[in-house]
């Protein structure tokens, strides 16, 4: 009998240990197989292209491969003459000169995030942020747990201000936080709903009103109408919450149309356009 046990016993154990190794190798090493883009060779000279006073399609093609501004960014920044002609220039150094893949910290018990730092470990901004608008959403694949790169996302609230609204992990309640710190994540991708201003400030007016500071939750929208009434919801993670206030507008944004907006989701979707990607290959949008 004592026999069996003890047999029993090392059986429990060598499962326990291949269960730590099989979480360890998923959580600190599978992840950093691909590291955020870099693009190759060397930048293109852009003075010529911004001292035009009307771009067209290739032109705003180059500027995209070269900075990672969609149209929308750099129509902006144009408009803000030598003060946004500079801001251009300067996401393109960032855009080429950022040193690849980023340290990974922790974030809350189980999930990681990989973030610049500076030497004193603080979190270091790489590039500048385009202007944004109410009713943007940033999303970032920068945060993985056991292997899943599943991401985190954002909704702009107060884009004069540089306010987003976020559902952050798993204990937390949503809060409203200042966006800046999007510019440090390995990977950034600002998008924008295909809608007008009006249903942009609508969407946000919504999410202070019904998504601020409400508890954190993986399966919101998992279990029964994906879309509960407004009188809720009662919690929501990092995607359900952008993807539940545009959708009260009528926009859907999940491209996929399962039950978890994923960030991810909103990267695929066809009523967004692309304001600004870091760490992305322009090529794959």
């Amino acid at each position: 009998m004592k026999l069996k046990v003890k047999k029993r016993l090392v059986i429990l154990a060598l499962i326990l240990s291949l269960v730590a190794v099989l979480w360890l190798f998923l959580q600190h090493v599978y992840p950093h197989f691909h590291g955020p883009y870099v693009p190759e060779g060397t930048p293109a000279d852009l003075t010529g292209v911004l001292s035009k006073a009307v771009l067209d399609e290739e032109d705003y093609a180059l500027l995209f491969s070269q900075t990672g501004l969609g149209r929308p960014a750099i129509d902006d920044l144009l408009a803000l003459g030598d003060t946004g002609a500079a801001q251009i220039l300067e996401t393109q150094s960032a855009f080429w000169g950022h040193p690849g893949e980023a340290p990974c910290s922790p974030l809350g018990i189980t999930t990681r995030e990989h973030r610049f730092l500076d030497e004193n470990g603080n979190a270091r901004s790489m590039v500048p942020l385009a202007p944004l608008k109410n009713g943007d959403i940033i999303v970032t694949l920068s945060t993985h747990t056991a292997g899943w790169s599943h991401g985190h996302a954002g909704l702009v609230v107060d884009a004069e201000r540089c306010v987003t609204l976020e559902s952050v992990v798993l204990g937390s309640l949503s809060s409203q936080m200042n966006a800046n710190h999007w510019r440090s994540y390995s990977t950034m991708v600002v998008l924008r709903p295909k809608a007008d201003d009006k249903t942009g400030e609508k969407v946000v007016q919504l999410a202070l009103d019904k998504l601020d500071h409400i508890p954190y939750s993986l399966v919101s929208g998992a279990f029964g109408d994906k879309f509960q009434p407004l009188d809720g919801p009662h919690s929501a993670h990092c995607g359900y919450l952008p993807w539940y206030a545009w959708m009260a507008a009528g926009v859907d944004l999940d491209s996929d149309g399962g039950r978890i907006a994923a960030p991810e989701d909103f990267l695929h979707s066809p009523n967004m356009e692309i304001v600004q990607v870091f760490g992305f290959d322009p090529a794959d949008f």
